[in-house]
């Protein structure tokens, strides 16, 4: 009996996989033709829009006042500034006092609109200026019509420049993505800031110490190169920083708070995260460096200032997947080529 079923069994089953084979073999011409499908669409598309062709950008955005629609005896939140850009290369630096928000540069209008955007903040009775850089079209039409103008400036579709006014207290969000950015917010009236960085090469600095104290300051990045200067001075009370594919490196200089010990957590993972400190500044000793499928490099205190009232940071380092290599430097001595800045005392 079980050898009479036995040729039976071994049918179904050649048929079970005769079925399967079948209905992979379908999934894939049917993926392969709507890939094939979606390829000849965005083509017709950027024939359409033709080649990225830049405009002249001269935004000029007012903000509005830190008390505008406040209530009566209820403190004002600052206004919050939203800046979200894509495709290009930027810039976002401090502009003259009492000037507006500026946008300068050039953009492809045929594949990304130039807005900006007043509301008010949830909950709050401060209000939302937005400027942002947004495509119009898929990014596979962008693709495509960036890869046939690769031989000309069409490469780069965007070339912005954003001048923030100082002496204006502003809670900043930095949205930027898919290129390269210099951000330098040095001197800037921050009470706040988020910084969101992928896909690209972005450097963000604090060339001069900020003109208050920040609340709390959240860098993230990703899928990108992403260097992070002269965090002292940003002033932060607690700094949060994380990044993920790709290298991660954090320069400590600047002009720490010295009336209270500064939180610093650093999360990195897939890729090495590079942490510069310089002597002048002081690690507490309750400081963690904890890695995952990696080395951590030794927090070194050989070089560490005998200043007891040098500034004090409270370091929480994790990676996952990559390494931790942290050097300790005098701050008249050059970083990787680059003159160390010596800061200027701030109270």
């Amino acid at each position: 009996m079980d050898n009479t079923a036995t040729p039976s069994k071994r049918a179904g089953w050649k048929n079970a996989l005769l079925y399967a084979l079948v209905a992979c073999v379908s999934v894939a011409v049917l993926l392969a033709v709507a890939g094939a499908g979606a390829f000849l669409w965005a083509t017709s598309v950027a024939d359409d829009l033709g080649a990225p062709a830049q405009v002249p950008a001269a935004l000029r955005v007012a903000m509005p006042s830190m008390t505008a629609g406040a209530s009566v005896g209820v403190a004002a939140d600052p206004p919050r500034l939203e800046i979200e850009l894509q495709d290009g290369q930027f810039e976002v630096v401090a502009g003259p006092p009492g000037s507006d928000v500026q946008v300068d540069g050039e953009y492809a209008s045929n594949y990304y609109e130039l807005v900006e955007e007043h509301g008010g903040a949830d909950g709050t009775s401060g209000s939302v200026t937005a400027i942002r850089l947004r495509p119009t079209s898929g990014i596979l039409v962008r693709m495509i019509a960036l890869v046939r103008g690769s031989d000309n400036r069409s490469s780069e579709p965007n070339r912005l420049t954003v001048s923030i006014p100082t002496a204006r207290p502003i809670a900043l969000m930095l949205n930027v993505s898919a290129g390269e950015s210099r951000i330098d917010l040095g001197g800037l009236s921050l009470t706040d800031l988020d910084a969101e960085l992928t896909m690209g090469d972005h450097r963000l600095d604090f060339g001069r110490p900020l003109a208050g104290e920040l609340r709390q300051l959240r860098i993230s990045g990703r899928m990108g190169n992403i260097e992070l200067h002269h965090l002292g001075n940003a002033r932060a009370r607690e700094l949060r920083a994380s990044s993920r594919m790709g290298n991660f490196t954090v320069d400590l200089s600047g002009a720490w708070r010295d009336d209270a010990v500064s939180d610093l957590v650093l999360n990195h993972s897939m890729g090495d995260l590079r942490l510069r400190i310089p002597s002048s500044v002081r690690i507490s000793p309750d400081s963690e460096n904890a890695a995952m499928f990696g080395e951590s490099g030794r927090i070194d205190r050989t070089r560490e200032t005998a200043d007891d009232s040098a500034p004090v940071l409270r370091l929480s380092l994790s990676t996952t997947m990559g390494e931790t290599r942290i050097r300790r430097y005098d701050t008249d001595e050059p970083v990787d080529g680059l003159a160390a800045v010596v800061p200027a005392p701030v109270r």
